[in-house]
């Protein structure tokens, strides 16, 4: 027994050390680069999706954030020259378009050449009698009437009444009676008394609105129900005069790109409407500017991230041959346009591939609506 312990135990161990030593010799040199060299092949190809036109209806609709802002004064000038004769209204009057504001009087200048009537053939300055044919007493003596003059003319005056342009109460005054008054002079300040909404535009959005919707559903910040505002004026920002901005709650953190935080929209136009008179709005109150400019329904659609260009004309790529050959670009006309669809009005059918996004578009325009379905197929 004692041989066994000394010879074939120690044997048996090494035996097992060196199976041991070889299992990892495999395992770390042979088996290893075999992995490495099976990871080396590619798992994966990355294809650009695409995706059908299809029918579809399309609502552009373009919010925007405002604030309620109160119409700004109307001043009255003058329309006639000379002097104020009478005031008709005072500091604080509530007027109607056209009532007369304040009376101004105009001497009319007489005629500078007046007649003189004359009823004989010269003047006689004593008033008394001349002889009339010389010393031949051939025409005999002729009695002569004295020389009468007219009388000045009485003064003539024209009276204009200077009317309100708007209605509104009067805030400022600023002729007197007696008052000398020329043609343009600021006289008389009114206050509408009216509100309207206001909000700054993207180009987008401008672009979006350039069939200029008459109406527009505005919704106040802890005020009314939503109502129709009347008489939408789309026009350009104004770097001295900027739309006012509806106060805003912070929304989380900013949107970030491909670099970071993404850079805000500039605005490059303004957006307003006239609040109805019996809305109660006050100035200040922050708003949200629905605006509807068309429904396109049962038209061919497709993402805007499919076409290059927004308004009027755009291009495509059209997919052929099951993705097998490069896409081919396509002129297409385009139609409303919602933010997320397109309408193309001609160039492209129902059905046809395209791709879904535009090649060499910005990385920030990829992390939009719809890459929740940007594809990836797997092979090797």
């Amino acid at each position: 027994m004692s041989a066994v312990r000394r010879y074939v135990f120690p044997i048996v161990w090494m035996a097992i050390f060196a199976v041991i030593a070889v299992a990892l010799f495999k395992l770390a040199f042979v088996d290893g680069m075999r992995a490495e060299a099976a990871g080396q092949q590619p798992a994966a190809q990355l294809v650009t999706p695409s995706i059908p036109a299809a029918r579809g209806t399309v609502t552009n609709v373009v919010q925007v954030q405002g604030a309620v802002a109160s119409d700004p004064p109307v001043v009255v000038r003058s329309t006639a020259e000379g002097t104020v004769n009478f005031v008709h209204v005072a500091v604080g009057v509530v007027v109607a378009k056209g009532e007369p504001l304040f009376q101004v009087q105009k001497l009319v200048e007489p005629d500078p050449a007046q007649a003189t009537e004359l009823f004989a053939g010269r003047t006689a300055d004593d008033g008394g009698t001349s002889d009339i044919g010389g010393s031949n007493g051939t025409a005999g003596n002729a009695e002569l009437e004295p020389v009468r003059q007219a009388a000045p003319p009485a003064p003539v005056y024209t009276y204009t009444d200077v009317v309100a342009t708007a209605a509104g109460k009067v805030t400022d005054l600023a002729v007197l009676v007696d008052q000398q008054v020329s043609v343009g002079t600021d006289a008389v300040t009114l206050s509408p008394g009216t509100f309207s909404v206001s909000g700054s535009l993207t180009s987008d959005q401008q672009f979006r609105l350039l069939d200029r919707p008459s109406t527009a559903m505005v919704t106040v910040a802890g005020g009314p129900a939503p109502f129709e505002c009347q008489a939408v004026t789309v026009g350009e920002a104004s770097s001295s005069d900027p739309a006012p901005q509806a106060p805003q709650a912070p929304q989380g953190p900013a949107p970030m790109g491909p670099f970071g935080p993404a850079a805000p929209e500039t605005s490059t136009g303004t957006v307003s409407c006239a609040v109805p008179k019996d809305v109660t709005v006050f100035a200040g109150l922050g708003a949200s500017i629905d605006i509807s400019a068309g429904t396109a329904e049962d038209v061919i659609t497709v993402p805007t991230t499919a076409v290059k260009g927004a308004v009027d004309s755009g291009v495509v790529w059209i997919v052929e041959n099951d993705g097998g050959a490069e896409p081919v670009e396509r002129e297409v006309s385009l139609g409303l346009n919602d933010g997320q669809q397109v309408e193309i009005t001609e160039g492209l059918d129902e059905g046809e591939l395209v791709l879904q996004f535009v090649p060499g578009a910005p990385a920030d325009e990829l992390m939009g609506p719809g890459m929740e379905d940007f594809g990836m197929v797997m092979g090797g």
